[in-house]
């Protein structure tokens, strides 16, 4: 646009611009202040928009900070410091209080009520029905959008026309025994999916717990094993850890029976449910003895879409054992007839007899035979996901995710999940409505067929690994909520522990009698029940160790916190990682949803529950995988007002807040180091001889873990004096934040295992209990110990202990100053 006679500022001697007025302020004629021109100006709308935009963004600034200085207490917006010294939501501190107050038990009770309403084994009508369900109140609560995911994978049933069975048989007169677990209506009856289908005969022999140190012994006694049919108990191990054992000793089958001792024990004199939580005699347990993080069993490592290239079945990983569980009655009744060697007292059932190891009866013609006719299936299987889109970073993906699918009508595992999710989705959407978003995107993911290998999130996940990896910030897990009412129970990466530790300090302990002691929260009710206390000796920066002031009930745990309001976020981190006695968090391990995301793709991930038993296990409630995990059981026995079921609920929501809209991602990096040095400790204090026999030199992995940690110190160091006001100074600092758990991962995994690409916090393979170090290690140390002429494992230990420290140092590199 052209114009030929315009106005434009006159300037004084000085060069200086006359005082600043508005057009409008001006009369037609006046041109005092300003002089006319009378050559040609190019007049832009380019300019003026650009002008424009400039002042609106200046002007919001400008009242951003106007508004932050003018609200002066910060610190008691955010009670913990170490979570928001720097958060989006200091303005908005409600959003904590209106989470805690918004969630309903009332509302939790009524979704695991109608979710376990009906059996919904994956893949079932049924569970399709519950995932469009979802879909429709995550659309009602106000989610920006929600599908259906499906993907078609390989399923284990039993036959709907041959029953499984276990017999007891004479060679002369034909059966003797036969122990058949019973179908009902709409339930299938128990058996161990994707156990092979056969026909076996042949002797029994009594293994326990079926652990490594169980076989050796048995082996130490010259019985024999390979070929037999073991009978194991199932309680210290997994189902599918118990038949990983029993192939490496050449069973020819395998029979379990949940332990009595444990899921009935008969000093307690108790009647079963429905008269107790207690396991009735003639129920045998459901399991999946394919377990190994790959999910369907025919596209490992890529999702099973359609069109996608499948393994043939010959092919496939899959169980190369019949398996059968039954219930304790019947394992009474094979047992009390073994003959053979004593077995030792700790092996005892819970039953008044004198336990045999076998292989024989004490009729020698007897033999066992196992009838199994589980078919492998093809099914369609759902994934529900829904989001809401992050305001200010739309690509950062907060994820929570629950399975949907149960064995029967699974309302401890999983409709508490199920439940939790909804009752967020409701939460969130009511704060939506109220006009508050959060920065980063919320996921909310309802997954299906995990009782079967974790698959329907596996599959979502291998589909979207590449996008997941540079947009992921933490994975939230919601699956068995209450299985108790002890304590909670935690499984978390490193990077959130503080985060765990915060969002528990915020919400109230459930239990009266404990909040009348003076355990006012939930942090303080873990702390007495699984104290984790530390060596001072063994911290990285023994100077911040504390012993906070205490109102004890046990001397040597504190339970009342002190904050100094005046500490740095560095000086806050490091008390925090430094404090002598902590929360007991579990390793990583392979047993929920939340392990896929983890060992597989580096994402940070978190899982909370309560639960009964001091133990810490999740799934040792009585009736876990059976037909009685139902609503009458949990309102009767586990939660009657749901009170726990809504305390988990509100962790998880102020996780999902914390992770979501804080201005920087909450991770203490100190937490991690501390995490590498104890590993370090472990492997010093137990396997320095025998690494220097391997001409390993530790000082390399100790130098590792100190730059590691000096990295660390640096960052935080900088972290808090950096611009606020400079959005992608911010967006760094998030962005090494949110890669770091990456650099753990190694394309190769670990050595015995390479569907677990996390070489530092992956679950060893082993499955030792002692598993407070660096899993690849640990494996190669357990199989050295076992056949200690083994070349391989020597080999490995090498090679593996190099890429150990590479990992590290590269670690280390990703939160340096860029």
């Amino acid at each position: 646009m052209k114009m030929s006679a315009q106005y434009r500022p006159y300037r004084n001697e000085d060069g200086m611009e006359a005082e600043q007025v508005t057009w409008g302020d001006q009369e037609v004629g006046d041109v005092e202040i300003y002089q006319r021109t009378t050559e040609d100006m190019r007049y832009s709308h380019r300019n003026m928009i650009v002008g424009t935009v400039g002042i609106i963004l200046i002007s919001g600034l400008v009242g951003v900070m106007i508004g932050y200085f003018g609200h002066t207490e910060h610190a008691n917006c955010v009670p913990s410091l170490s979570v928001a010294l720097h958060s989006v939501q200091e303005a908005n501190p409600y959003v904590r209080r209106k989470i805690a107050q918004m969630v309903s038990a009332e509302e939790i009770e009524k979704y695991i009520k109608a979710y376990s309403s009906e059996p919904h084994v994956a893949g079932s009508s049924t569970d399709r029905h519950f995932a469009k369900n979802i879909k429709n109140e995550w659309l009602k609560h106000g989610m920006d959008r929600v599908e259906i995911v499906d993907y078609n994978v390989l399923l284990s049933v039993p036959d709907k026309e041959k029953s499984n069975v276990i017999k007891v048989v004479n060679n002369q007169n034909g059966d003797v025994h036969v122990f058949e677990s019973p179908r009902k209506k709409n339930l299938n009856p128990a058996f161990s999916a994707y156990s092979r289908s056969g026909n076996i005969t042949g002797n029994l022999v009594y293994v326990n717990y079926g652990q490594t140190s169980d076989f050796e012994y048995l082996k130490s006694l010259g019985i024999p094993l390979a070929g037999k049919i073991f009978i194991a108990r199932h309680w210290k191990l997994p189902a599918d850890e118990i038949v990983w054992n029993a192939q490496e000793f050449k069973a020819a089958g395998l029979i379990l029976f949940p332990d009595p001792s444990k899921y009935n024990p008969p000093n307690l004199q108790s009647e079963p449910f429905p008269k107790s939580w207690w396991l009735p005699p003639s129920t045998a347990r459901t399991d999946s003895i394919l377990w190994n993080g790959a999910g369907d069993p025919l596209t490992p490592g890529y999702p099973a879409t359609k069109g996608v290239n499948r393994l043939s079945i010959g092919s496939a990983v899959l169980p190369t054992l019949i398996v059968q569980p039954i219930s304790y009655a019947n394992a009474y009744e094979l047992l009390k007839s073994l003959d053979g060697v004593d077995a030792p007292k700790e092996w005892a059932a819970g039953f008044n007899f004198t336990h045999k190891l076998g292989p024989l009866f004490q009729n020698p013609t007897y033999k066992v035979q196992m009838q199994v006719y589980n078919q492998l299936v093809d099914k369609t299987i759902y994934n529900v996901v829904g989001l809401i889109r992050g305001k200010t970073e739309p690509d950062r993906y907060v994820i929570i995710g629950g399975h949907r699918d149960a064995w029967a009508f699974g309302a401890v595992d999983a409709a508490g999940g199920t439940a939790a999710l909804l009752e967020l989705s409701r939460v969130y959407g009511r704060l939506l409505k109220e006009g508050w978003r959060p920065r980063r995107t919320i996921m909310f993911c309802s997954w299906g067929a995990e009782e079967y290998n974790l698959i329907g999130s596996t599959e979502w996940l291998e589909e979207h690994a590449k996008l997941l990896h540079g947009r992921a910030v933490a994975y939230v897990n919601a699956d068995i909520l209450v299985a108790g009412n002890a304590s909670i129970r935690v499984v978390a990466s490193p990077l959130l522990y503080n985060t765990v530790f915060n969002a528990t300090k915020e919400v109230s302990n459930p239990n009266d009698h404990e909040r009348q002691e003076g355990l006012k929260t939930v942090y303080d009710g873990w702390l007495v029940s699984f104290p984790n206390k530390r060596n001072q000796s063994n911290l990285l920066y023994p100077k911040f160790a504390q012993s906070v002031n205490i109102d004890d009930l046990d001397d040597d745990l504190p339970i009342k916190h002190v904050h100094n309001s005046n500490s740095s976020l560095l000086d806050s981190y490091l008390r925090n990682s430094m404090q002598l006695v902590r929360p007991k968090i579990r390793d990583m391990d392979m047993r929920g949803n939340y392990a896929p995301f983890f060992v597989h793709a580096g994402i940070p991930a978190v899982d909370v529950s309560y639960v009964d038993d001091f133990t810490m296990s999740s799934s040792s409630y009585p009736l876990h995988h059976t037909e009685f995990d139902s609503f009458e059981f949990v309102k009767n026995f586990l939660d009657p007002t749901f009170k726990y079921h809504a305390t988990v609920t509100k962790i998880l929501g102020e996780l999902l807040r914390d992770l979501a809209d804080s201005l920087f991602l909450p991770f203490n990096l100190f937490d991690y180091a501390q995490v590498l040095q104890d590993f370090y400790v472990n492997l010093h204090t137990n396997m320095k001889k025998t690494m220097e026999e391997h001409g390993i030199d530790l000082n390399h992995l100790e130098y590792a873990i100190k730059n590691f940690s000096s990295a660390a110190e640096k960052f935080h160091s900088s972290q808090e004096v950096v611009d606020l006001s400079d959005p992608m100074t911010v967006r760094r600092i998030n962005d090494q934040l949110l890669i770091l758990e990456r650099a753990f991962l190694d394309p190769n995994g670990l050595p015995r295992n390479p569907y677990k690409k996390h070489i530092v916090m992956s679950p060893s393979e082993s499955y030792l209990s002692s598993s407070s170090m660096f899993p690849g290690l640990l494996d190669e140390f357990a199989n050295l110990e076992l056949y200690p002429q083994d070349t391989e494992s020597a080999e490995l230990i090498k090679a593996h202990f190099s890429v150990l420290v590479f990992t590290i140092q590269s670690a280390a590199k990703v939160i340096q100053p860029v």
